[in-house]
C-alpha cells in the first residue's frame, strides 16, 4: 500500500514540475540524496557536430542498461548515457522495443546558452527526427547519432560508453 502511494506522489509531483505547477527552481530546492553505487560514474567520450558546431568531452558520466524496461507500455530493453560539467550536459535514452517496431530515443544537449532536443519516443510528443545505432563493444558500447532538432540542426556523431552499468528505474 505505502508503494502505491509513493508512486503516486512522485507521479503527481513529476506531472506538477513537468507542467509547471511548480517552478523548477523551487523543485531543485529539494535536498538530494548521495548517489548510490549503481549511479557511479564511467569513462565516456563524446564527439557531436551540432548545427556545426563541436560537442567534443571526456567527462566521466553514468552509462545504463536495462534488459527490460517499458515506455508508453512497450516493453522495451533500454540504454541510456548522461554526462554533465561546467554547464554542458548531455542525456540518451535508447529504447528498443520487444516487439520489433523500430528503435526510439530521447537526446538532449546543453551547451552554455545552447540547447537541443530530439524525441522520436512513439507516445510522446515527437520532437525532430533520426535515429541512433548501438555497436556493442566489451561491456559497453558505441552510439552513432543522425538526427535533426525540429529546427533543422543536425546532430551527428558519437557516444562512448566503456561500461554499462545496471540500470535503475525512476521512482523505486
Amino acid at each position: 500500500m505505502w508503494r502505491n502511494a509513493r508512486t503516486l506522489v512522485c507521479g503527481i509531483a513529476v506531472a506538477a514540475v513537468g507542467s509547471g505547477w511548480i517552478s523548477l527552481h523551487a523543485a531543485g530546492q529539494q535536498r538530494r540524496a548521495p548517489a548510490a553505487a549503481a549511479e557511479s560514474k564511467v569513462p565516456m567520450q563524446v564527439s557531436l557536430n551540432i548545427a556545426a558546431q563541436r560537442y567534443e568531452s571526456s567527462v566521466p558520466g553514468k552509462c545504463t542498461h536495462a534488459p527490460v524496461a517499458s515506455i508508453y507500455q512497450a516493453v522495451s530493453e533500454l540504454w541510456s548515457a548522461e554526462q554533465s560539467e561546467d554547464g554542458r550536459s548531455l542525456h540518451l535514452s535508447f529504447w528498443r522495443p520487444k516487439d520489433a517496431s523500430g528503435d526510439m530515443v530521447s537526446l538532449s544537449i546543453t551547451s552554455g546558452r545552447s540547447s537541443h532536443r530530439v524525441s522520436t519516443v512513439r507516445g510522446a510528443p515527437l520532437a525532430g527526427s533520426g535515429k541512433v545505432t548501438l555497436q556493442p563493444s566489451g561491456k559497453g558500447g558505441v552510439f552513432t547519432v543522425d538526427a535533426k532538432t525540429p529546427e533543422g540542426a543536425a546532430i551527428t556523431g558519437t557516444i562512448k560508453c566503456e561500461v554499462f552499468a545496471p540500470h535503475v528505474a525512476e521512482g523505486g
